[in-house]
């Protein structure tokens, strides 16, 4: 049985440090994949490629589409990560302000007030980045761009991405980053005896040594109540998600023999390639 681990690289989750680790223990086994309109066909693209390209064991992308592909002889680990979407909503403009990019988000940030940039993400003819946008990744991506930029989930929306987190052996959580990587390898190491998954961070916003609790209230403190307001209801599948996400960890680190200790081994992992 052939296993591979898709990465479903979500937007200012942290997916760039797991990318990191892939390429650290699979080399040019491990493939950032960067065609997005391919990648967006879903599973009759994903499928076939998987299959002319016995030479990947992991493959990361930002445009993963569910449901995966159904092949013979291969196992697939989805992956993905959630963040608190307040604490996103400030990543993602601290981001995009800095970015050296002509992308549509970067030059909006870069000539707009955080307040302003947010009051137009919530916009519906502005893209989702930060509108439920988790939620939205994990379900089935609709094929038109106009489709996704405007699409207003609804309560079975949300119960489908429960779902289909909840089925997920590898969910992380961003603020909770170092013990998910420890339920991680423990769960990939039937699979793949000598995953480490230990790293150097990754593509840091400024302000990230803040806590979460900090970070969140920077962001409420730097916008206007109706924009706060807007945030919240265009973000309330993501909260309930999030804060799924985490119970799910929660519990799933209650079942790990020897947790604390296995932290602390993967956090000394850590430390050493940082020195």
């Amino acid at each position: 049985m052939r296993n591979i681990i898709i990465h479903n690289h979500l937007f200012k989750n942290a997916g760039t440090t797991f990318d990191w680790s892939l390429g650290r223990n699979f080399g040019t086994a491990f493939l950032d994949h960067r065609d997005d309109l391919e990648m967006q066909q879903g599973a009759k693209y994903l499928g076939p490629f998987l299959l002319n390209h016995p030479e990947v064991i992991a493959l990361s992308s930002h445009h993963l589409k569910f449901p995966l592909p159904v092949l013979p002889n291969i196992r697939l680990f989805p992956v993905v990560f959630l963040r608190h979407p307040i604490d996103r909503v400030g990543s993602v403009y601290a981001f995009e302000h800095k970015q050296d990019s002509d992308s549509l988000g970067a030059r909006m940030a870069k000539k707009m007030t955080f307040n302003e940039y947010v009051q137009w993400r919530m916009q519906p003819d502005a893209p989702i980045t930060i509108r439920d946008f988790q939620t939205s990744r994990c379900l089935d991506i609709p094929d038109t761009i106009k489709a996704f930029i405007t699409r207003r989930l609804t309560e079975t929306n949300y119960a489908n991405a429960k779902k289909q987190i909840g089925d997920m052996g590898l969910l992380g959580v961003v603020d909770m980053y170092d013990e998910s990587m420890v339920l991680f390898e423990e769960y990939l190491k039937p699979f793949f005896p000598n995953i480490d998954l230990s790293c150097v961070k990754q593509n840091i916003t400024s302000g990230r040594k803040k806590s979460l609790v900090e970070r969140v209230r920077s962001v409420f403190h730097d916008l206007d109540l109706d924009v706060i307001n807007s945030m919240l209801l265009h973000n309330h599948f993501d909260l309930m998600l999030y804060l799924e996400a985490k119970e799910i960890v929660k519990n799933r680190i209650n079942n790990i023999p020897d947790f604390k200790e296995k932290l602390d081994g993967f956090r000394n992992r850590c430390d050493a390639k940082s020195l």
